[in-house]
């Protein structure tokens, strides 16, 4: 992979390396009232304003890590990277 060093990692780098985040991948978002989201029903749709084919966004916390598409993977659902802003498109 370009971009890694050769370089042994140091203790206190292997560490952190190893610890678990959550790592969200968003479809979209959108406000709502309180009284919007206590009527929601079964069945109901909460339409977004993302187009179908939109990249989505791959957060760890607040920040944004990179965007992909949605692919098929084994009869589930995978993400494809295909940006890394701040790292530059591989």
């Amino acid at each position: 992979m370009s971009g890694q060093s050769n370089t042994p990692k140091s203790d206190s780098e292997n560490f952190l390396l190893g610890i678990p985040v959550e790592v969200v991948v968003e479809l979209g978002r959108k406000t709502m009232l309180i009284r919007e989201v206590a009527s929601l029903k079964q069945g109901e749709v909460i339409n977004l304003d993302q187009p179908v084919d939109a990249l989505l966004d791959v957060r760890v916390g607040d920040k944004l890590l990179a965007r992909g598409e949605l692919v098929m993977v084994e009869g589930k659902v995978g993400l494809r990277i295909t940006e890394m802003p701040g790292r530059g498109n591989e």
